[in-house]
């Protein structure tokens, strides 16, 4: 058995590897795995406050109801400037966000956003 084996391998015939169930599953878990990270994108970062129209590295995104104030992206000087308080934070962004050293002047700073 071994020597046809061979002879048909110097020949270039390569034997033909069926796929079990398992095998199959696991590409299908891949595929879809693959298809649901494409899905999730990185999040594009904004540094332009809406309101000041100026550029700052601390810029968040804030679901205020302040009518006053024309955006949701704001720096941290016009936030605490207009009193709005940091519960209404959606985003951590800035990289003193990341590191925990985000701080604000108005009010209680949230820990976990």
């Amino acid at each position: 058995m071994k020597q046809l084996k061979d002879a048909f391998m110097k020949a270039g015939i390569n034997p033909v590897k069926y796929e079990t169930k398992e095998d199959k599953r696991e590409k299908a878990t891949k595929s879809l795995l693959k298809k649901s990270d494409a899905a999730i994108k990185k999040e594009h970062i904004q540094t332009i406050c809406e309101n000041c129209q100026k550029t700052a590295p601390d810029v968040e995104r804030y679901n205020h109801r302040n009518r006053l104030i024309r955006g949701n992206w704001l720096c941290l000087q016009c936030a605490d400037e207009n009193s709005i308080d940091d519960s209404f934070r959606t985003t951590s962004q800035s990289t003193h966000s990341r590191q925990k050293m985000f701080r604000r002047r108005y009010g209680r700073t949230v820990r976990s956003v």
